[in-house]
Parts: structure tokens; sequence; C-alpha cells
């Protein structure tokens, strides 16, 4: 028997959702350490799975974590009460559901979907930690900008070195920006993201947007031609929204 859970988290409480290779290495701790120190205390000593890896300052919606229960775990609201009640307040449990065994977060996903979300007003001091600021933003410049990403590529060039994986083709099903009250809110959904793929992504349309690019350096970095968009936009400003299955 196999335990899916879905929860939300604020990214500025963890250094990465990942577990850490040293302990003691960092001042915070991890998600997953974290959240498999409250199964410890409640009796599951199971290794938990994650759908997508989120650094330092990146948020979640809609993370999804899946476990072997035990036998004895069979009352899904009492289980849910407990990890509220251990979890709370850096992690908030919002759904708890019983899987095949053979379930896996992150290789049965068929989509993700993140959200970064940007204020051209610097942010309440309160509210710094949840969005990124860009002053300069024309909305139809980035929206010109977006599509550019939409279908199936390689984003070699819009990635950072150091992941696993075996290929970096990856489809874009889905780009969109909109806004919210006085925020624009960047929306991606897409198979699967390599490491900093987003942000970078985020980064060139912000500049485009700012008037310090055009939409033609967008192809230009794909094809290796010229380079202008290394360093990703800041994490605060983004959501790992939800995983599709």
């Amino acid at each position: 028997m196999k335990a899916k859970v879905t929860i939300a988290y604020d990214g500025a409480l963890f250094y990465g959702s990942q577990l850490l290779r040293e302990s003691g290495a960092n001042s915070l701790p991890s998600v997953l350490s974290v959240f498999e120190d409250a199964l410890k205390s409640m009796g599951i000593f199971a290794k938990t799975e994650q759908a997508g890896r989120t650094d330092r300052y990146v948020h979640a919606t809609g993370q999804v974590f899946a476990f072997k229960l035990p036998e004895f775990w069979r009352d899904l609201a009492l289980l849910k009460a407990e990890l509220i009640k251990k979890l709370y307040p850096k992690i908030h449990i919002r759904k708890v559901e019983i899987v095949r065994d053979d379930f896996h977060p992150r290789f049965r996903a068929k989509s993700r979907i993140y959200r970064y979300v940007i204020s051209r007003d610097p942010p309440f001091i309160f509210q710094a930690n949840f969005a990124a600021f860009a002053p300069e933003f024309d909305l139809d410049r980035a929206r010109r900008a977006i599509q550019k990403f939409v279908g199936k590529k390689d984003f070699y060039n819009f990635s950072k070195r150091g992941g696993d994986e075996k290929t970096t083709i990856r489809e874009i099903y889905s780009a969109k920006i909109y806004e919210y009250k006085n925020l624009f809110v960047i929306r991606f959904e897409g198979d699967a993201f390599l490491r900093s793929q987003v942000r970078l992504m985020c980064a060139a349309i912000i500049k485009i947007a700012g008037g310090k690019a055009e939409t033609a350096d967008i192809d230009a970095q794909f094809s290796g031609e010229k380079c202008r968009f290394r360093t990703p936009a800041p994490p605060q400003g983004l959501y790992l929204a939800r995983v599709k299955y």
C-alpha cells in the first residue's frame, strides 16, 4: 500500500526539496528531511519519492510525495490530521490518497505546471520572498517572447548542467502570461523541466519585456549562436503549481 501526498510549502524556509548530501552542511533543512522526520515520528520509515526537485526559495503549491504506508495506517483522515499537526507551519498537507504500489510521483507524471510571479512595484517586505521585482515589464513584448518556448525543443542552452537527465529535449505544452491584481503571472506546462530551465526562460521574458533584449535572442540561444540569457531569474517568484497524472 502506498500513499500519495500533495503538499505546499514556503521555499524560503528550506534549503531545497531534496535530501542534503552532507548532514549539517547548511543551516536550513530540506523539505524531504522535515517530511521524513515527521513520518518517522509516526512509525513510517519508508523512503519518500518526490515529483520534482525545487531549489532554495522556490515554492510549491502542488508538490507530490509518495511513500509505502504500513498496514496499521489505514485511516487516511487520521494520517492527514497527524501530518498537518506535525508539519505546520512549514509544510501544508493538501491531500492524502492511496495509490498503486508501482506509482512513482516523478515517473508517472504526465505534465508539470510552474508559475512565476512578477511585480512591477517593489514587493512589500513581507511579500519579498514570494514575487520577483521587474519595474519595467511590457506585457505585449512578454507575450510575444513566451511563445518562442512552446513545442518540443532542445533546451540545452536554457538549462544548467548537473542534472541526471538523459536528454535535454523537452516539450512545452502551453505557455502564457496573465495579470492578477497588481502582478504578472507566467505559466508554463510541460512534460518535464531541466535544471533551472523555467528560471532561465523567465529571465529571457523579463529582459525582453524590459526592452533589454529581443525575441530573436531566444532563437539565437536555442541554436547556440549567441547566449544572452545566462543568469536565471530570481527563485523567489517561482512555484511548482501542479503535477498532472
